[in-house]
């Protein structure tokens, strides 16, 4: 069976081209998927059904998009209420047929028949904690295979919830996030006056089967992790490294190896620089992983495949993209077309 690698790009912040693009895993050349993708769709999540890889859906901000012949032809699957987009698609881990879409302004789908049919779940009794910047969005979500009601929610500019009864309810668990911007060297205020702002702009959320009562961020600040359920949040120190490259923008864990953890890192939202670190203590240490190659913008988000653990595939907002087959020990470089958009998401299988 054939193995591909999606690219989803937004021209938001460069580039004139939005849109899913995708090369076999052994192929450098690109295609843009446009059979009933409408160009003016920024991409903003991909995600592959992880028992049938042909099955890939995206949310982007005209909605969600689901392709059943690995992205040769899509149909829209959930059409967005006025000023609505989505940003966030995931498959649940133990129940595949259900899928959640997580939105801006801040809400929820959910699908229980494979993307079928949708119901938008009640909206989170959550606040905007930064009325002004732009309406939080739901950039990532994550579930524990092991408690496959419990769901977490990673928001941008908002900080992060959590429900325990599959998204019907949600319990805000950013207070310790805001306590910790307090600290001189973890105060940021870009879109805001408040300096609590980059602690709550959060990029990327997720759990390990490991550890199924643990949260993992990555966010402005760097990278984050709770014990307790988000009642407090610890510093991972990511930005021990280099002190340069703490802006978190994904963390996701290894889909052969529980233990495992990767994570992007930059210098900052525009950046000029960018790398990706692997811990495999569950977050307790990190080490670069990438290796001799040259990253020229922020690096975005990282992809990996459960048949294959030496393969992994990273984008950059400047339309890079970086693979390596051997377990990071090489890579090539294989960049997105001319005018290609910001490449925000990427997947594999």
């Amino acid at each position: 069976m054939q193995t591909y690698v999606y690219a989803g790009t937004s021209a938001r912040t460069g580039g004139t081209v939005n849109g899913v693009f995708r090369r076999a895993v052994d192929d450098g050349r690109w295609e843009r998927l446009t059979d009933g993708m409408p160009e003016s769709a920024h991409v903003h999540a991909i995600a592959i059904h992880p028992t049938n890889t042909s099955n890939v859906f995206a949310a982007t901000s005209t909605g969600v998009y689901r392709s059943l012949d690995n992205g040769a032809h899509w149909s829209r699957v959930v059409e967005p209420a006025p000023r609505e987009q989505m940003w966030s698609v995931l498959v649940h881990p133990t129940n595949p047929r259900t899928i959640l879409v997580g939105t801006a302004p801040l809400g929820l789908y959910r699908s229980d028949d494979g993307g079928g049919t949708w119901r938008r779940m009640p909206k989170p009794d959550v606040g905007e904690r930064m009325v002004g910047c732009f309406p939080s969005r739901v950039m990532r979500l994550g579930i524990a295979p092991s408690r496959p009601d419990e769901i977490w929610a990673g928001l941008e500019v908002n900080g992060a919830m959590h429900s325990a009864d599959g998204g019907e309810t949600w319990t805000d668990r950013s207070d310790s996030l805001v306590a910790l911007s307090k600290q001189p060297h973890l105060e940021s205020a870009i879109l805001s006056k408040d300096n609590a702002e980059g602690m709550l702009d959060v990029h990327a959320i997720c759990v390990s089967p490991a550890a199924p009562g643990t949260a993992f961020l990555a966010l402005r600040m760097g990278l984050f992790r709770s014990d307790n359920g988000g009642a407090s949040w610890d510093d991972l120190g990511i930005g021990e490294h280099a002190a340069h490259l703490r802006y978190g923008r994904d963390i996701v864990v290894a889909p052969w190896d529980s233990n495992t953890m990767f994570a992007c890192v930059s210098d900052k939202a525009r950046g000029e620089a960018g790398r990706i670190y692997r811990s495999q203590d569950l977050g307790r240490s990190w080490s670069q992983f990438d290796h001799s190659i040259d990253v020229r913008s922020t690096m975005m988000a990282v992809a990996l495949t459960p048949e294959d653990a030496a393969q992994a595939h990273c984008v950059t907002r400047g339309g890079q993209t970086f693979s390596t087959m051997d377990g990071g020990k090489s890579w090539r470089e294989y960049d997105l077309p001319d005018g290609a958009g910001a490449a925000v998401a990427v997947a594999c299988g």
